[in-house]
């Protein structure tokens, strides 16, 4: 099912819903800004990109003129896993009756990592000390409809519910710098840099999240919040799309070979570098994981 007929799909369960309730039952509505942890699981993005070592194959001049010959390194700069990352948003709720509620949201989420190692590589003919950065981060924006059941109730005091949530990950994002900052020791300490980044997307991801929460009553129109749940992913997504810059130079004779890059099979989707560091193979992945929210829920 692609993106725009479940698109299609949810609107029209909004629309039905929020008809049936009007009809049906005396209508509330609160307003939430959110804000919270979730820890999307990331597969091999975790478990193969972030830890790999870079190979990189340069040219080196020795002095018994025999010209310049390959060599080879492989620089070991792992980042730590993206475990957890910041959720913000803004959820609204329909209060249907005594116990019942619709539950419309849209939200963004961010991880990142960053590593940093000093080292000696081969450039421009020559074993150069080298900073060596390197820079992962991903995000996505999301929205998701739901049903929300209070389970009890303690008026104008406090609630606790439970409540089942559809989420639709529209918008994927996957980001990696890598910074060489070179010095030339041979050349009064001359520093100059050479940047690669990579940035890629990928849209369509539903996940299925069943939670549980509370709130206590401030006033009778304000609350504070929170829930805990755990979302399902109901599919698996590649990234694509992946744009690559870099501003190394020929007379710089070095050969890079990324932690990511078009996968092996021709479908232009990103994947991770194999064992023979030469292919890439296929990297499927799902955002399920814990999900945290605080609210301030604003009643009218």
């Amino acid at each position: 099912m692609n993106f725009s007929i479940k698109s299609s799909l949810l609107t029209i369960f909004i629309v039905f819903a929020i008809s049936g309730g009007l009809v049906t039952a005396e209508v509330r509505w609160s307003v939430s800004p959110i804000l919270g942890l979730h820890k999307p699981d990331l597969g091999l993005i975790n478990d193969k990109v972030l830890g790999a070592k870079l190979p990189i194959i340069g040219e080196l001049v020795f002095s018994d003129g025999d010209g310049s010959r390959q060599v080879r390194y492989s620089v070991d700069n792992p980042l730590t896993k993206i475990r957890f990352g910041t959720e913000a948003g803004l959820e609204f709720q329909m209060e249907i009756g005594q116990k019942n509620h619709l539950v419309i949201g849209l939200s963004s989420w961010e991880g990142g990592s960053t590593s940093l190692v000093k080292t000696t590589l081969p450039f421009q003919g020559r074993l150069i000390d080298t900073v060596y950065e390197r820079r992962a981060n991903m995000s996505y924006l999301q929205y998701y409809i739901g049903w929300r059941r209070d389970l009890f109730v303690r008026h104008k005091k406090y609630k606790i519910y439970s409540r089942l949530l559809l989420n639709e990950v529209f918008d994927i994002d996957f980001r990696e710098s890598f910074v060489f900052e070179f010095t030339d020791s041979s050349d009064s300490n001359v520093t100059f840099k050479r940047i690669t980044k990579l940035g890629t997307q990928a849209t369509g991801h539903m996940m299925l999240q069943p939670a549980i929460g509370g709130e206590i009553f401030m006033r009778d129109w304000l609350s504070v919040g929170f829930d805990v749940g755990y979302a399902i992913g109901l599919n698996k997504f590649q990234l694509g799309s992946a744009q690559v810059s870099n501003d190394f130079q020929p007379q710089d004779t070095v050969t890079i070979r990324y932690p990511t890059g078009s996968a092996s099979d021709g479908s232009q989707n990103l994947g991770y570098l194999g064992d023979d560091d030469q292919s890439y193979e296929k990297m499927e992945l799902d955002m399920s994981g814990w999900r945290a929210l605080f609210k301030i829920n604003i009643y009218y």
